[in-house]
């Protein structure tokens, strides 16, 4: 048995395919944000570099990158009117979950305690919630802030207070190795690595980025965490 008692997923690029269905009009959006504040580039030159950059970098790290790189008389505009515009895509009222990603929440909703930890902007966030009208599936959700330079590690050990258990009895699913994998780790949880969307290629900084399982869809979830 494998020990778990509550598990944490993550939203985008983890239930959402965030990757396809809102970050290339997002990425738009930020670009066109940068060259009304004075990026000295073309908007197809903007777009490349973040969608280079996506994989290895937070997106706060990445605009800096573009400006530094491209230049503009107003730097910190320039960032955060593309940060803001980024965080803060326009969210259908109807979105769909991943594939496998419904019978998934069902069937483990009834066996354990779940948690929604993701980050970003409250509003977007809470949006893309109710777009895939997933809140029954989880006891409590938690929608940290980066800007601020909140991590999910807050909020995992936060759940492992309110459910007064051992850390490696919760499990943290998540798509980012810098987040969902390595703050998961350092609250002594378990990590399971949904290798899917643009940051697939992220490499492992600490020891604290690898995880104990790793899928790439839905489907394997259950069997490969022994859940």
């Amino acid at each position: 048995m494998s020990g778990f008692r509550t598990l944490a997923f993550d939203l985008d690029d983890t239930l959402l395919d965030t990757s396809s269905l809102l970050v290339p009009l997002a990425a738009r959006r930020s670009c066109e944000a940068m060259l009304a504040a004075g990026l000295r580039c073309s908007l197809e030159e903007c777009m490349k570099m973040r969608e280079e950059l996506a994989p290895s970098f937070s997106h706060t790290e990445i605009f800096t990158k573009i400006v530094d790189r491209y230049g503009t008389n107003t730097k910190g505009r320039a960032i955060h009117d593309a940060l803001d515009r980024f965080y803060n895509p326009e969210v259908p009222p109807t979105l769909p979950l991943l594939e496998g990603a419904l019978e998934n929440l069902e069937t483990l909703s009834k066996m354990y305690t779940m948690y929604l930890v993701t980050a970003g902007s409250q509003e977007a966030q809470v949006k893309k919630v109710q777009a895939l009208g997933i809140q029954k599936y989880f006891k409590g959700v938690y929608i940290l802030n980066g800007f601020i330079g909140e991590k999910k590690e807050t909020a995992f050990r936060e759940i492992l207070k309110i459910e007064n258990h051992n850390p490696e009895a919760l499990l943290s699913i998540g798509n980012r190795l810098s987040s969902e994998i390595r703050d998961g780790k350092r609250c002594g949880a378990r990590t399971c690595y949904f290798a899917f969307g643009e940051h697939v290629g992220e490499k492992e900084e600490y020891p604290e980025d690898h995880p104990d399982f790793t899928i790439t869809q839905h489907k394997d979830l259950i069997a490969a965490c022994g859940l």
